[in-house]
């Protein structure tokens, strides 16, 4: 098991189950340009702090890509008013939300 699927934390299924971060890459995190999160989010603790630890720890991101999740459990403007209260290390960082479809 490499240090990146540790911290992620995985089953046998591939499935992420859980997200722990215990030392910060930031090797990768200062090189890091585009991030594209392809699973819809529906706005979970966990995908949020995911979300969030990108735009507070990546000084040179540029794009970072995610679709949201049609859910009654929380609405779209709900999570995307939480995204904009996440403060961006890059100034220049914009974040891209598509649809789900």
């Amino acid at each position: 098991m490499d240090e990146f699927e540790r911290m992620l934390g995985t089953t046998d299924n591939h499935h992420m189950v859980d997200l722990t971060v215990i030392a910060r890459p930031w090797n990768l995190l200062s090189s890091l340009e585009y991030v594209d999160i392809e699973r819809p989010l529906k706005g979970k603790v966990l995908e949020m702090e995911l979300v969030g630890y990108f735009l507070e720890s990546s000084p040179n991101l540029q794009k970072l890509s995610l679709s949201l999740h049609d859910s009654p459990k929380k609405g779209e403007s709900d999570i995307l008013i939480e995204l904009l209260k996440f403060q961006r290390l890059s100034s220049s960082c914009q974040i891209i939300v598509r649809r789900s479809s």
